[in-house]
């Protein structure tokens, strides 16, 4: 599916840091250990919507074997989950980027006052930056300018104004399309995404909703259908920890070898000046060549290292804490192996703020060397322990708190 194939760049287009993900706070939950988890986040800028969960006679997606006991708590994180994802679209820290690119111009305050089309065209296009994807602006009720077609969610409205304070224009624009966002959601949670009508009844298989609003301020509900299978574990508790657990590992399987990092990994070892620069050894050339794949928005990759066939060091350039490593042998044009290259998509901060941010657990991370760098303040025992790997290799322990 094309919207799992973008995962990366998308989450990427919702974030603020970070290499691929790094997402603003919001609020949320349903069940009670739900809520305290999905909710957890401090000081959002937007709240996610409230999440409703079916009450049916039906059978449940999940109600074989011992799964059926908790899948209500399951539901309930989940669908808070999917909300605070949604939540970002709306209010996350690109939304407040573009907000302020939007009111401090004074060459678009000054088109739009203008009422000149072109030019408030020729003003926008900078301000963009990869995050808007779709925006109108308007003067008096006409429109001047009207970029993107692909459906969009959560809409942002807001004015333009001259020096003087006064306002001159307005503008409704989106970061976040609707496939991709709803591909975001599908990765992590393992359910069905699908956008109805405000009163639509609930589809087969429905686990819960929630309102969202279409660009440009259309009423729609997200549905989430079916999920994974789950076990119960020994209470509402300790399945709600379970299944925030599930979330945050399949977060880093998708950095370490989702589709985006794959894309990433073949361009990186494909692209002539990079093999070029592995194949003579050239250290200045190769880090140039990564420097470039660094300057190009639709990569999102945060260091790159690149070793000769026999595996000694030609260069190392990015953050000293990523995490994910992923690699491949760089070829000649007849096929020979000249190389490997090792390259991540994301950094550790990113990774722990999304998951904070997504699912409102903190998290803690250590390497040989010590604690991370980002890593939460937090004390006794974690809810739940994972090894991950760390760049360029070694064991990389992932710790969520409560």
């Amino acid at each position: 599916m094309r919207s799992l194939v973008v995962v990366g760049a998308v989450v990427a287009a919702l974030a603020g840091a970070g290499a691929v993900v790094a997402l603003g706070d919001d609020d949320g939950g349903h069940v009670a250990h739900a809520k305290r988890h999905v909710g957890a986040a401090a000081a959002p800028a937007v709240a996610a919507p409230a999440v409703t969960t079916v009450q049916s006679t039906a059978p449940h997606p999940r109600s074989s074997g011992t799964g059926a006991a908790c899948a209500p708590t399951v539901d309930a994180t989940v669908l808070g989950v999917a909300a605070r994802i949604y939540a970002e679209a709306a209010g996350g820290p690109n939304v407040a980027s573009a907000t302020r690119r939007l009111s401090s111009s004074a060459a678009l305050a000054r088109a739009v006052r203008a009422g000149d089309a072109p030019r408030t065209r020729a003003a926008v296009r900078p301000l963009l930056r990869g995050q808007i994807h779709r925006i109108v602006i308007t003067r008096g009720g006409r429109v001047l300018v009207r970029l993107g077609s692909a459906a969009a969610l959560a809409p942002v409205d807001g004015v333009i104004r001259d020096p003087a304070g006064r306002t001159v224009g307005r503008y409704s624009f989106a970061v976040g399309n609707e496939a991709p966002i709803a591909g975001i959601i599908q990765a992590l949670t393992g359910t069905e995404v699908r956008v109805l009508g405000p009163h639509a009844h609930a589809p087969a298989g429905a686990i819960g909703s929630f309102p969202i609003t279409v660009f440009p301020s259309g009423a729609r509900r997200l549905w989430l259908i079916g999920g994974a299978p789950v076990a119960c574990t020994a209470g509402r508790e300790q399945t709600a920890d379970a299944t925030i657990a599930d979330i945050a590992t399949r977060l880093y399987r998708i950095e370490a070898t989702g589709p985006t990092t794959r894309r990433v990994l073949r361009h990186v070892a494909r692209d002539p000046g990079f093999e070029a620069a592995v194949a003579h050894d050239d250290p200045v050339a190769l880090r140039a060549a990564i420097v470039r794949f660094f300057r190009t928005h639709s990569l999102h990759v945060v260091r790159i290292r690149a070793t000769t066939a026999r595996g000694r060091l030609i260069g190392d350039v990015g953050g000293p804490f990523v995490l994910a490593p992923a690699s491949t042998a760089v070829t000649d044009r007849s096929g020979h192996v000249v190389g490997h290259v090792t390259l991540s998509i994301q950094d550790d901060t990113g990774y722990m703020k999304l998951v904070q941010r997504f699912t409102g657990a903190d998290v803690a991370m250590t390497t040989a060397a010590g604690v991370v760098p980002g890593s939460a303040a937090v004390s006794g025992t974690p809810a739940f322990t994972f090894t991950a790997a760390a760049f360029p290799q070694g064991p990389l322990t992932v710790e969520l708190f409560d």
